[in-house]
């Protein structure tokens, strides 16, 4: 059997957007940026002097902008996997926990009567 090398990875994501960027990054960075133009108006409007309304403003950006980072750009490298992936599955992991047994015989409050 010929075996032929591919020249590019095809297991990563197609960066679609102008050759850098994803469709699914694309997605998180359009998110963080509506949440952001939702709420930093109405914080800024909170304080009356300007500068203490940007630097507030600028604060309270901060999280949205490092969570959209993580989020849409870095990687657990360990498992090759984007963080948001990894997050999904470690919240799905709870229900995954069961009542495991030994046996073929259910016990007496397993059946259901």
């Amino acid at each position: 059997m010929r075996k032929e090398t591919v020249p590019i990875d095809m297991s990563s994501e197609q960066k679609t957007i102008l050759g850098f960027i994803s469709v699914r990054q694309l997605i998180y960075i359009i998110v963080g940026g509506a949440l952001i133009y939702a709420y930093v108006p109405i914080v800024f409007n909170l304080f009356p002097n300007y500068m203490v309304g940007a630097f507030v403003s600028v604060i309270t950006a901060i999280p949205v902008l490092i969570a959209v980072f993580v989020f849409a750009f870095l990687k657990k490298s360990k498992l090759h996997l984007n963080f948001d992936h990894y997050f999904l599955i470690k919240i799905g992991y709870k229900n995954q926990i069961g009542i495991w047994r030994k046996g073929t015989k259910p016990k007496d409050w397993m059946v259901n009567k």
